[in-house]
């Protein structure tokens, strides 16, 4: 009848609010994190942490930050730092070492390993060039 079919569609359009809501809670703890990244790259920063301070559980955030960013929390900080990087090996003359050490790598294989698996050149190179 009439009122049941107006009663369901009601229904519908509170529980696809709920999930639209729920949704955007998701991207704006997304996009929160992602700040969080930047203000923090030289700084440890932990998955843990991250899940903290946008109020989620670590397998939730962990899940949700893959599903919208394409990659990994770990590997997302890891390529923002060597962003970084690659802008201060061009525009400054400090230390390969310094620089890596300021942007959280433990050492230098460390670090030479990432750059290269990351861009296909060594720091020492790409500084030359």
């Amino acid at each position: 009848d009439l009122h049941k079919a107006i009663r369901r569609q009601r229904q519908m359009c509170i529980r696809d609010r709920n999930i639209g809501g729920a949704a955007m809670y998701a991207y704006e703890a997304i996009e929160q994190s992602l700040t969080f990244i930047e203000e923090h790259l030289t700084k440890e920063i932990s998955t843990e942490e991250l899940a903290n301070t946008v109020g989620l559980s670590p397998f939730y955030f962990q899940r949700l930050f893959k599903r919208l960013v394409n990659k990994p929390v770990q590997e997302y900080v890891k390529l923002r730092r060597l962003a970084k990087v690659i802008e201060n090996l061009k525009s400054t003359e400090q230390r390969i070492l310094d620089v890596a050490l300021d942007y959280g790598f433990s050492s230098h294989a460390n670090f030479t390993r990432a750059f290269k698996e990351t861009y296909g050149i060594t720091p020492e190179s790409y500084r030359r060039d």
